[in-house]
């Protein structure tokens, strides 16, 4: 059997790594960590400092035992692309070189800057189209990534856009659904909202509003810097007590569940169907102030999307998924799934 990789989840305010075991169709958790990144060292999904972000690797994974050094890498970021369309072929080869060999015209990077992929869904001949998954990323950042991780000492044998870790999950937790759903993914720099269907991405929204944005209104309404403005955000009795930390999590809330809410909308009107089940994840998922204004902008409940639903998790791992939230471990989570 094709052995599980390690997810690794380098985000810009943290890294998230998970490991597990398989048996008989069954996970369990064999090693996670939480670790915060320093600021700038990514920004936007794009390694600026490879050195730095490797050392934060090394070091949670330095007391950890016989951990998988293949490693599964996830991207985001606004230079990430994830597609379902339809496109004309004719059929004859192979479809995914067929796509990369026109691929500038239907994703609008060229060649020369990305890396591309396709998955075909279906296929008409008599219309001459394919229904297909389709991604791109930046190539350098691409190489950035890679770079990054074996500085570690790591083995990358898959670097997978968020959206589509995040779908591998649900379809994992959930199984695969023969109606549309949706993720919110709560991030540092912005917040994504993933449309699936299938088993396979529909959609992806992308909002340049995140955890990073929160941390600034909070800062600028509680004058104070942005690294205390952090520690109020990740402690839950401040954000449960404290009138101004609430107030500004409710505004900000409020704000970004309206904008999520038109991208449902207009998914609903460009797709002419309707997500059955949105759930939210991200490490912004943690802030519940926030979560309950969102859902209330949005007049509907927002559930985590919990990693850990179908996997065992040992006793001596649980404090650090309680201490972050298991929500926060999802892309990581789904990543960890992929089979070299």
């Amino acid at each position: 059997m094709a052995g599980l990789l390690l997810g690794v989840d380098a985000g810009a305010a943290n890294l998230k790594i998970v490991e597990l075991k398989e048996k008989k169709g069954e996970y369990s958790l064999k090693n996670i960590f939480l670790r915060q990144m320093p600021a700038g060292v990514i920004v936007d999904g794009t390694v600026l400092d490879h050195g730095a972000a490797a050392h934060v690797i090394k070091d949670s994974l330095a007391h950890a035992k016989g951990f998988a050094k293949d490693a599964a890498l996830g991207m985001r970021g606004r230079d990430t692309v994830v597609k379902h369309m339809e496109i004309a072929w004719n059929g004859k080869g192979n479809f995914q070189e067929s796509f990369v060999w026109n691929a500038d015209q239907y994703i609008g990077i060229a060649s020369s800057k990305a890396t591309f992929d396709a998955q075909l869904l279906s296929y008409d001949a008599e219309k001459g189209m394919a229904d297909a998954v389709v991604a791109a990323a930046n190539r350098d950042k691409v190489a950035d990534c890679i770079a990054m991780a074996e500085l570690a000492g790591l083995k990358p044998v898959v670097v997978d856009i968020e959206a589509l870790a995040l779908v591998n999950l649900a379809s994992n937790v959930f199984g695969r659904k023969a109606h549309p759903n949706a993720i919110i993914d709560l991030g540092h720099d912005c917040t994504n909202i993933i449309f699936y269907d299938n088993g396979f991405v529909d959609m992806v929204k992308s909002i340049p509003k995140g955890c990073k944005s929160l941390l600034e209104e909070i800062a600028q309404d509680m004058d104070v810097d942005i690294d205390k403005a952090g520690e109020i955000i990740r402690d839950k009795e401040v954000m449960t007590n404290d009138v101004d930390a609430q107030a500004a999590a409710m505004s900000f809330g409020s704000n970004l569940g309206a904008e999520v809410e038109t991208a449902v909308e207009t998914y609903i009107a460009d797709r002419r169907k309707e997500p059955v089940d949105i759930h939210i994840c991200g490490a912004g998922a943690n802030v519940q102030v926030l979560v309950d204004q969102m859902e209330i902008a949005m007049r509907m409940s927002l559930p985590q999307l919990n990693p850990f639903a179908r996997i065992e998790v040992p006793e001596q791992l649980k404090p650090i998924v309680d201490k972050a939230g298991a929500h926060a471990f999802a892309v990581a989570a789904g990543l960890a799934m992929r089979k070299a």
